[in-house]
């Protein structure tokens, strides 16, 4: 017997692509590393994808930062030190926190 199934969302990342995340983050390696090592991750993704016959192909969300704030990620008005979400298997992620933005002709603090 068979099931039906097609992956949706986010793939467990590489210990690999792990590792350079955090040396990148340690600012031990550039913006070129880890976009090699991000385009390694989705190519190694799909194959894997591929290799299984499922109808649908994804990326994984190798590249994305997190699956809980990528839709904001890279928006001028957020700061590190939101609210923190533990996951059962004792890893937590940390979502940003919004910070006010001054309006256009209002002076800041006003």
């Amino acid at each position: 017997m068979s099931f039906p199934t097609e992956p949706i969302g986010s793939i467990p990342r590489t210990s690999r692509l792990i590792a350079t995340l955090y040396a990148f983050t340690a600012g031990q390696l550039g913006q070129a590393e880890l976009e090699r090592a991000g385009d390694d991750a989705v190519r190694e993704t799909i194959a894997e994808l591929e290799a299984t016959g499922s109808p649908v192909v994804t990326d994984g969300e190798q590249t994305k930062p997190s699956f809980a704030t990528y839709p904001v990620h890279g928006l001028p008005n957020l700061a590190p030190g939101g609210v923190t979400i533990p996951f059962a298997d004792g890893h937590t992620r940390q979502l940003p926190r919004p910070t006010p933005r001054p309006r256009s002709g209002t002076p800041s603090g006003h």
